[in-house]
């Protein structure tokens, strides 16, 4: 018998194996959300969500905060715990701005390529950070990517987060990007209950993508607005 007739068994449990554990990667598609249920609305009621995802940055950030004070919008940003670890006052800013702050994990890294104890440890560590240097609870967690794996699965739930995508993205993070392809793919159908995505820093993504989200801003709450819908926090929609 041949070593490699001899290793199929092996390979096949294997391969079983990562399957089961990349599965609720599939939340991310319409078919897997029948079995693994992220939050991609909140109810409806005259209002959208606006989240930000990979901040804070000090180069970015703070102009993202300024446009939100100018609209006098309120955003939930999910945040990267080796972000804050540099920063820590500016999200600590971004909470006293009236903001509400969620879980990006420590590390930006695809889910599908981290072991159970790395991702447990990863979430557990950002969490602790974020809530120190915030000064507040964290209700809500999304994965990098919105990929999760089985551990990132149960974590979140084992600290009483809730999972979080989007029911749109702006792809704001691309180089193609522009104040104009952020707007569109932001309003266009845009409809009562929906989670909009977009991005407050460009540390995982094209240089300088968030310069097409400042302008962009103003625009899609206009345009939000004009439909009756207002922009709110997370917890406004979701909470108790």
């Amino acid at each position: 018998m041949s070593v490699f007739r001899t290793a199929r068994p092996f390979v096949a449990i294997a391969a079983a194996a990562y399957a089961g554990y990349a599965a609720p990667a599939l939340a991310l598609t319409r078919f897997g959300r029948g079995v693994f249920k992220p939050v991609v609305r909140i109810p409806e009621g005259g209002r959208i969500a606006i989240t930000f995802d990979d901040g804070p940055d000090p180069r970015s950030t703070p102009r993202v905060l300024g446009v939100l004070d100018e609209l006098d919008v309120k955003a939930t940003f999910f945040l990267v715990g080796e972000q804050v670890r540099r920063t820590p006052s500016l999200a600590h800013e971004i909470v006293l701005r009236g903001h509400e702050v969620a879980c990006h994990g420590y590390h930006h890294r695809n889910h599908l390529a981290r072991a159970p104890a790395e991702t447990r440890a990863d979430l557990v560590r950002a969490g602790a950070l974020i809530e120190d240097a915030c000064g507040t609870g964290i209700a809500w967690f999304r994965p990098p990517y919105g990929v999760f794996n089985a551990a990132s699965w149960r974590t979140s739930a084992d600290l009483g987060w809730d999972r979080v995508l989007w029911s749109r993205w702006a792809r704001d993070w691309e180089e193609s990007a522009t104040p104009d392809s952020v707007t569109g793919r932001s309003t266009d159908g845009l409809q009562d209950g929906e989670i909009l995505l977009l991005h407050d820093a460009d540390t995982y993504s094209a240089p300088r993508s968030y310069e097409a989200v400042l302008p962009a801003l103003p625009r899609i709450v206009e345009h939000a607005r004009s439909l009756r819908l207002e922009p709110v926090r997370l917890d406004r929609a979701l909470g108790p």
